[in-house]
């Protein structure tokens, strides 16, 4: 593939099977799901088991291969898997063969739910692409088995229907009809507590080590960033978006600062291969909550969510700032 593209193209090997020197250089699909919740629940397993064994750059087929009949999946089925997709390393669904989102049966809002999530998963192509590039280094997936991050916590040895989504994000898909489920929030070290909020509201916030009923609608999914986090997200890859005009790559960097979390750091992967790091630290005592960025290589915005609201500042090249009088959403 080199010698046919180059050695800058974009471009990796999409395999169902591969042996172990194989990780660097492909990604892995879960082969041939059923079309029902429990294989849902069984690829959901199947990303975390994948992670374990350091293939990293994973993705499922997005509501199920194998059909039990002409109204499979169902409508719901195929939203919640849509949403487990967005967040998975690698985002493909499967259209096609009389199993398509915009004919019969499904209807406008399953139309409305995959635009939404392939907006989620672009959005967060940053951020993904950042913790690949940590991958390809230290062996550490993406999607991760919650004792890699909350080795703590008793139940992350059990947990096969939630995982770490890089160290920032804890994810619990649906992996089962009716859009309720019981969520266990994962715990830190023994006497610590860590907070989670929800990453669609900005505002509601568990803390770890308890469990929670959560319910709810086909627009939203259990997803929540844990305090002190840095998320770089944005619209950096054109692909094939030749209908936007005038495009250019612009990055939202999200930072949800909490005094319970002094420093936090993450490496951003460049798109030139090269790496930036971007720092936040706060001070409880004087209430403020300082960011820097090394240059990221293009131009962008920073977003602080605190409860006085949510902070754009503009960046382009290495920056520095410094807020005051900081009331973060955690404490």
């Amino acid at each position: 593939m080199t010698e046919k593209w180059g050695s800058s193209t974009n471009f990796f090997t999409f395999t169902r099977s591969a042996v172990d020197k194989a990780r660097s250089l492909a990604a892995i699909w879960n082969g041939d799901p059923h079309a029902t919740f429990e294989g849902l629940a069984y690829s959901v397993a199947s990303g975390i088991r994948a992670g374990l064994l350091l293939f990293s750059t994973w993705g499922s087929d997005v509501g199920g291969y194998v059909r039990p009949d002409a109204n499979s999946p169902s409508e719901e089925l195929w939203a919640r898997w849509m949403q487990f997709g967005a967040f998975s390393p690698m985002y493909e669904i499967m259209v096609g063969t009389g199993h398509t989102p915009w004919y019969e049966p499904y209807t406008d809002a399953l139309v409305d739910v995959l635009k939404m999530t392939a907006d989620w998963h672009t959005k967060l192509i940053p951020y993904i692409r950042s913790y690949t590039a940590q991958a390809v280094k230290t062996g550490i997936p993406v999607m991760r088995a919650l004792f890699l991050e909350y080795p703590a916590d008793d139940k992350a040895y059990t947990a096969s229907d939630s995982y770490a989504f890089g160290a920032e994000f804890f994810v619990a898909p649906f992996v089962s009809g009716g859009g309720s489920r019981t969520v266990h929030f994962p715990s830190a070290a023994a006497g610590k507590k860590v907070k989670f909020l929800d990453w669609f509201d900005k505002k509601t916030v568990f803390t770890g080590g308890v469990d929670e009923t959560i319910t709810l609608p086909l627009t939203r999914m259990p997803v929540y960033v844990r305090e002190g986090a840095i998320v770089p997200t944005g619209d950096v890859y054109k692909g094939n978006a030749a209908w936007i005009e005038n495009w250019a790559p612009s990055l939202e960097i999200e930072f949800y600062p909490s005094y319970a979390v002094n420093t936090s750091l993450f490496e951003f992967a460049r798109e030139d291969g090269t790496s930036a790091m971007i720092s936040m630290r706060t001070d409880k005592a004087a209430e403020t909550v300082s960011i820097a960025v090394q240059n990221l290589g293009t131009t962008g915005k920073f977003k602080v969510y605190t409860k006085t609201g949510t902070a754009d500042i503009a960046f382009n090249g290495a920056m520095s700032v410094t807020m005051n009088r900081v009331v973060t959403l955690f404490d």
